[in-house]
């Protein structure tokens, strides 16, 4: 069995004027939603994450350099080996897409205008955090969220795995 993280995080940094816009909007203390569990045999830490200019791993030793959010909230799940390789499968077949920055501002438009669907979402060729881990819910562990993965942010990945009854370890 491995256990993987869906870490709910917001930015160190003095001025993550991105991060508060956000917190602001979905009304939580956290702006950003990642995997994160240990590969290579349970040695190895790995984060996968939208952020930046897209999806990607973060190892041990670039994640001594980037910026280490503070985690505000943690949801540990345990995936069976089969689980697990179709995680790493999913994982690797998305790292590299663009992550979708006009797909955030959308996000923002639809909750400011109380509009239905995200003017800018352009299916997955772009991605944000809140859809790395909707996927990881619906395509790893099986689970009917209801959600439109180009409206959701963070607050909606949240509050479906608290419907679904899991508990955080933070």
């Amino acid at each position: 069995m491995r256990v993987v993280n869906i870490e709910f995080t917001r930015s160190t940094k003095t001025l993550p004027l991105f991060g508060w816009a956000i917190q602001a909007i979905q009304r939580t203390k956290y702006s950003h939603v990642r995997l994160a569990w240990f590969g290579a045999g349970g040695q190895i830490p790995v984060i996968y994450e939208a952020s930046g200019s897209n999806l990607k791993f973060i190892g041990p030793i670039a994640a001594r350099y980037h910026n280490q959010p503070k985690i505000i909230k943690s949801y540990p799940f345990k995936l069976n080996p089969e689980q697990y390789r179709a995680l790493v499968k999913l994982c690797m077949e998305n790292a590299g897409v663009d992550y979708g920055k006009k797909q955030v501002i959308g996000i923002g438009l639809a909750y400011a205008l109380r509009l239905k669907k995200n003017p800018f979402a352009d299916g997955r060729r772009s991605q944000v955090c809140s859809e790395i881990v909707g996927s990881f819910l619906e395509k790893i562990l099986g689970w009917d969220t209801g959600l439109d993965l180009d409206i959701a942010g963070p607050r909606e990945i949240q509050e479906t795995i608290e419907k679904h009854g899991v508990l955080t370890n933070v």
